[in-house]
């Protein structure tokens, strides 16, 4: 009877300790925060047993912490005890998505569930085939067809754009011939306006990752054995480090004896996963007739479109698998 009676208690104090949290909170979830330095992915894991976890990967510098945990009836409470930090709100689970609101704002959660999100090797295909990933990064968990059919249904945030940049069209192009040759799948493009004219950002979805990295190595890297140039044109290389989202190389092109330079920059996503998708950004302005190069705010623009491109990119993304 004695023994019966604190298994009964043991049971109880159990589900007592289990019911502070709302059960459809229960798992890790993530969310793509835009910050001065690029786009950091926060990890929230919340437990059964009224504990969390918390840690971000990527920019931003933002401290790991883990503390108690209570949520029931659409209203939570977080206390860290690692470090000076409080938090309550009210929060909705509908699917895998959990919309939060606290001191910190609100947003929208996703559920990560790594079972669906990790490719299962084909046990069929040849032992030649390869499936490594490349020393840049891991492979895309989604097709180019998945990735394009979500950007072309969408339409680009124009809140990621600085003053007085304005957003005037976001468009599916037509691809030609060399595009699809090249492997490209669909592109979508956003045309931007603000006080120095007209420029764009484009997404390039490629049928793969390794059909995106060979484009890369066409159109950005100048000084590859197949990069595109065109008789009398000189080609200025500028590199941009966006930390874990890669390195955007930026290219100032400029035909002798025509009125404008362009200046293009282009960025293979690798962050969360490497997906087989090209950011480009792009501006022209008008040189003075003996000029070989865009100017230097000209490259300054371009960067600052690719990096609303990059924060539009982190968005869309944590839209896939809904």
């Amino acid at each position: 009877m004695r023994c019966t009676t604190a298994l009964i208690l043991f049971l109880v104090a159990t589900a007592c300790a289990q019911s502070k949290v709302d059960r459809d909170l229960v798992g890790t979830w993530e969310l793509n925060v835009p910050n001065a330095d690029g786009v950091a992915r926060w990890v929230w894991a919340i437990h059964a047993n009224g504990t969390y976890d918390f840690h971000a990967e990527g920019p931003g510098n933002v401290p790991a912490h883990n503390g108690t945990f209570t949520a029931r009836n659409g209203k939570y409470s977080l206390h860290s005890t690692t470090m000076t930090w409080d938090d309550d709100g009210t929060y909705a689970v509908s699917g895998d998505s959990l919309s939060a609101a606290g001191k910190l704002g609100s947003a929208v959660w996703m559920r990560v569930r790594p079972g669906p999100m990790t490719p299962t090797p084909d046990s069929s295909a040849p032992e030649s085939a390869d499936t490594s990933p490349s020393v840049t990064g891991k492979p895309g968990i989604y097709t180019g067809a998945q990735i394009y059919d979500l950007l072309s249904h969408d339409r680009f945030d124009s809140t990621f754009l600085d003053a007085p940049e304005k957003l005037a069209h976001y468009v599916t192009v037509d691809l030609d011939a060399q595009q699809k040759a090249d492997g490209v799948v669909g592109m979508v493009e956003a045309d931007v306006v603000g006080s120095n004219g007209q420029a764009t950002i484009t997404f390039v979805v490629y049928r793969d990752r390794a059909a995106a990295e060979a484009a890369h190595d066409v159109e950005a890297v100048y000084d590859s054995k197949n990069f595109r140039m065109k008789p009398g044109e000189f080609v200025g290389s500028h590199v941009y480090s966006y930390r874990e989202r890669g390195e955007a190389q930026c290219l100032s092109r400029h035909t002798i004896g025509t009125p404008t330079a362009t200046a293009t920059c282009y960025l293979l996503v690798q962050y969360p996963t490497r997906e087989p998708v090209m950011i480009e950004s792009a501006t022209s302005e008008s040189v003075a007739p003996k000029a070989q190069e865009a100017s230097a705010s000209a490259i300054e623009r371009t960067d600052d479109l690719l990096f609303a491109g990059i924060k539009e990119w982190a968005a869309e993304y944590s839209k896939l698998g809904r």
